[in-house]
């Protein structure tokens, strides 16, 4: 079986969907050795598993598109910009699906994660296992290196409480991205996607540290529900990848001007925008 859309509901719990996300992993760009285990430490074991469950509500409780998916290359590194909603990374991990389960040739996009994470008991250990990376010069360094992908949202901590009243309206952009992207000469890819804010219908957001997040969210069900609260809401998500973009081949010169860069950074948030307006006929900027 190659086609995710033939897997049946009894294929989530007989084990099935786990050899087929196994598959399309081992098949991707990423190579683990004789023990089953990359060179950040993913499971093969863990990431099938874990894969398995993220594809059902992929395809059954999201039910989740992929437009554009010719504009990922085939081979090499890249970035991945996309909006972002929820402070949980559904979006992330849908877009991750598609780069296993939409393409011949799989590619594992890699997120980077918030810095506070692998603070969060067993959190090393999920993100470590779950193939996702910190942010850092050596990770990001690594993953180019191994001609990998990664997705970014660089809403930052405001992106992960955007509120339902500024649905779909994209926050300033951090410049972090925007720097690798010239100083490692990779191509971002610009990606938007429709249905996070509605899964996240978030209210307001507590403004507190807790276990390294600045703010927590307010939503229908969270705090009231616990953690459960946490549960996205089913909304159909669609997510567009957009052409390749060199930042480096058309402004080679661009690390050495801040002000430049942020323009870059700037220009691509308006884009990522405009992308969203254009797919849900909006028309605030």
């Amino acid at each position: 079986m190659d086609d995710y859309r033939e897997l049946k509901n009894k294929d989530f719990f007989d084990g099935t969907a786990v050899e087929f996300m196994k598959n399309k992993i081992q098949n991707s760009d990423i190579d683990f050795d004789e023990n089953g285990y990359d060179d950040f430490g993913t499971s093969l074991e863990v990431i099938s598993k874990v894969g398995a469950i993220i594809l059902f509500i992929y395809k059954n409780y999201f039910k989740a598109d992929a437009h554009g998916i010719e504009n990922i290359p085939v081979e090499g590194p890249g970035l991945i910009v996309a909006n972002h909603a929820p402070i949980l990374p559904f979006d992330a991990a849908m877009i991750w699906t598609a780069g296993l389960v939409e393409l011949e040739k799989p590619r594992f996009i890699r997120t980077i994660v918030n810095k506070s994470i692998p603070g969060i008991p067993g959190g090393s250990v999920l993100v470590i296992r779950g193939g996702q990376i910190v942010g850092c010069d050596e990770n990001v360094k690594k993953v180019f290196e191994n001609q990998n992908l990664i997705v970014v949202f660089p809403t930052g901590a405001e992106g992960d409480v955007h509120t339902i009243f500024k649905k779909y309206k994209v926050d300033k952009f951090t410049v972090g991205f925007m720097e690798y992207a010239l100083k490692y000469r990779t191509p971002i890819i610009p990606t938007c996607v429709t249905g996070s804010e509605e899964a996240a219908m978030t209210l307001g957001k507590v403004d507190l540290n807790f276990l390294g997040f600045k703010h927590l969210p307010l939503t229908p069900l969270f705090p009231w529900l616990g953690l459960l609260g946490l549960v996205p809401l089913p909304s159909k998500f669609d997510i567009y990848f957009d052409t390749p973009i060199n930042y480096y081949e058309e402004h080679p010169d661009a690390m050495a001007e801040p002000k430049r860069v942020r323009e870059l950074v700037d220009g691509l948030r308006s884009h990522i925008q405009g992308m969203l307006n254009e797919r849900l006929g909006l028309s605030h900027q």
